[in-house]
Formats: C-alpha cells, sequence, structure tokens
C-alpha cells in the first residue's frame, strides 16, 4: 500500500469509527439500562480512541514526526514507568473483582476493564522501550553526524 493508498484507508477508518460513535450516541439517548447503556457507552470511548489515534497516525504517514529531546525524554520518562506500575496493579485488582464475585455483571465489566488494562500496560511497555529506553538524539549529537567526516568542521575552508 502506497502513502496515498495508506491516507484514504485511514480517512475511510476515521469515518467508519465515527459513524459508530454516532450509531451509539443515538441508540444510547434514551435507554434505560444503565448496564448495556454503559458497555455502549464505553465501546464509544474506544471508537473515539481509534480515530483519535488514526488521525495521529495520519500525521506521520503524511510527513516527519518530531524528534523527542532527551529533556522531553527524561520529563516523560517517571510518568511512564508510574503508569506501567499503576496498569499492572490494576490489571490484578480487576482479576480478583471477578474472581470473587459471583454477579455476572460485575465479572463481565471486571473482565473487560482488566482486558483494556492488559492492552494498556503492553502499549506503556513498547512506548517505554521506544523512546525511554533508545538513546535519545541530543544536539551534540546531531553535531557530530554532521560534521565529524568532514574537513572543515562546520567552519568555511576549515
Amino acid at each position: 500500500m502506497n502513502k496515498e493508498e495508506t491516507l484514504e484507508f485511514i480517512d475511510k477508518q476515521i469515518e467508519l469509527e465515527e459513524k459508530i460513535i454516532e450509531i451509539v450516541k443515538k441508540n444510547t439517548a434514551t435507554l434505560g439500562n444503565d448496564f448495556v447503556k454503559e458497555m455502549l457507552l464505553a465501546i464509544s470511548q474506544d471508537s473515539k480512541k481509534h480515530a483519535s489515534l488514526l488521525k495521529s497516525l495520519k500525521t506521520a504517514v503524511e510527513g516527519p514526526t518530531p524528534f523527542i529531546s532527551s529533556g522531553e525524554r527524561d520529563e516523560i520518562k517517571e510518568g511512564i514507568e508510574k503508569h506501567i506500575e499503576l496498569e499492572q496493579m490494576a490489571v490484578d485488582s480487576y482479576k480478583q473483582l471477578a474472581e470473587g464475585s459471583d454477579n455476572k455483571q460485575v465479572k463481565t465489566i471486571a473482565l473487560t476493564i482488566r482486558e483494556d488494562e492488559l492492552r494498556h500496560h503492553a502499549l506503556l511497555k513498547d512506548l517505554h522501550k521506544m523512546i525511554v529506553e533508545p538513546e535519545t538524539l541530543t544536539e551534540d549529537m546531531l553535531w557530530d553526524i554532521m560534521w565529524k567526516d568532514t574537513p572543515w568542521k562546520g567552519s568555511p575552508g576549515g
């Protein structure tokens, strides 16, 4: 799939996710059953998230994304690591709730949320590997890349 086809595909998927959101909004506007209503709204929230992710993907496909500086990396490193820790706690808590309850609705919601938390946990670990663990490109590294092998070292004629 070339760039134009990819962008066209992403646009269609964004439209699809937005249609899902509208259908759920209409279906739940007057729905009295809170359990069914909230399950549908949760799915709609996922569609909102998907549309948002697709929009950011479209931006990435359209052109280069900016580097993350070492300062930015350091700022988000601790937050991502704490988030990973909290997601693991949530995974464990929802498992305990599902296993400890004999109410089918409680089990359904707890297991649904746990699955989301497991995905979040895995995504955060991947994000950590992509952003925090690799060596961040610094200004010194850029200068070194640009001028290391040139005879002039950045000045006219040497």
